[in-house]
């Protein structure tokens, strides 16, 4: 009975860290190249929910799975419902019914999403778990049949779908917990300054500035000088370029799109832009800076955006849909609070009026 009341407890949990993204959101909303954050939910591992068997029980667990297949590519979409399929999500097993599956960066059978560009991301994805264990297939060309079975050069490697355990109806969910949060790098808005100081990058990538602990990432092109003529953040650190910091004598600066810096019509620098491979290894550090996650190397792609002098990229963070949500979660609490407050009082007469009998 109190496993209902687990659920709406995490439920509440999860809907108040969702509400200190959203308020944070929303502080940020007219922060200059704020990017919003997203958070992240997974289920609590599921657990099987059995019932007295009798013959014909086992009958049906030996008849053929008959998995529904959808095929792109090298990318798979499974549902069953006479097995399961298992995913290793954290340090916990994932029972489910359906899948979407591909092979990730390391050979591995992996889930994965897409992110904003569309582009498909196993990064965040859990590894499929087979009968054998993690399923590994390599570089080689696979495919899944109706059975649940792997094959690669037409050999069964392993099968990824374990039959329903004599018995078994289901399973049952018992409640949601916070998963990671991620930041949603899509482009903000430009606002025209005219002021020759003020960048902003259209497309991918980041500025690079220097700061006491190393080299940080920044979308906030809004820059002024100090004493030495050295290009600054509004926190003093400095703009680089492939050249050193970028420095200009107080004539006339011309940045091009590119990020060429040219001063009395000659090229003196360029700014240096950081365009990453991995830029799920970015964390935020405070005053809009970026910095990569420990034990992280550097994989940098080339940049194909544009650097546009005389505006500021605005934050990407939508005011009406972020309030939408807020409204959501208010919602979703209170229901999840009444469900508590009835076991609350289901519980109360068990041991108070049940107890007198």
């Amino acid at each position: 009975m109190l496993r209902g009341l687990y659920t709406a407890t995490t439920a509440m949990k999860t809907n108040n860290k969702k509400l200190d993204v959203i308020t944070n959101n929303i502080a940020n909303a007219n922060t200059i190249g704020y990017k919003r954050d997203l958070l992240l939910t997974e289920s609590f591992p599921e657990v099987f929910v059995n019932k007295k068997m009798d013959i014909t029980d086992q009958t049906r667990n030996n008849a053929s799975l008959n998995i529904e297949i959808n095929q792109d590519e090298n990318r798979y979409i499974l549902n069953t419902n006479k097995g399961f399929f298992k995913t290793k999500t954290g340090n916990d097993v994932h029972n489910g019914q359906s899948l979407k599956v591909t092979v990730n960066e390391n050979g591995y059978l992996s889930t994965y999403d897409k992110d904003q560009n569309g582009k498909i991301n196993t990064a965040d994805g859990n590894i499929v778990i087979g009968r054998k264990g993690p399923v590994f297939v390599g570089n080689k060309n696979f495919t899944i049949n109706n059975q649940g079975q792997v094959m690669t050069d037409g050999n069964v490697i392993d099968s990824i779908v374990t039959p329903k355990p004599l018995g078994t109806i289901g399973t049952l969910n018992s409640g949601v917990r916070v998963d990671k949060i991620r930041v949603n790098y899509s482009q903000g808005t430009f606002q025209q300054t005219e002021n020759p100081l003020d960048l902003a990058i259209k497309g991918e990538g980041f500025f690079v500035v220097e700061t006491p602990n190393g080299n940080r990432y920044t979308r906030d092109g809004r820059f002024t000088m100090n004493t030495d003529r050295e290009w600054i953040t509004t926190e003093g650190y400095k703009l680089m370029g492939t050249d050193g910091p970028i420095v200009t004598d107080g004539k006339e600066t011309a940045i091009s799109n590119t990020g060429e810096v040219i001063v009395g019509g000659e090229f003196i620098n360029q700014v240096k832009i950081m365009n990453l491979e991995n830029i799920k290894d970015l964390r935020k550090e405070g005053n809009n800076l970026y910095r990569l996650e420990k034990n992280t190397e550097i994989e940098e792609k080339k940049f194909e955006g544009q650097v546009l002098q005389g505006y500021i990229e605005g934050s990407n963070v939508d005011s009406i849909k972020e309030m939408t949500s807020m409204i959501t979660l208010f919602r979703n609490y209170e229901t999840n609070q009444k469900v508590v407050k009835a076991y609350d009082d289901t519980l109360g007469k068990a041991v108070n009026d049940v107890g007198r009998v």
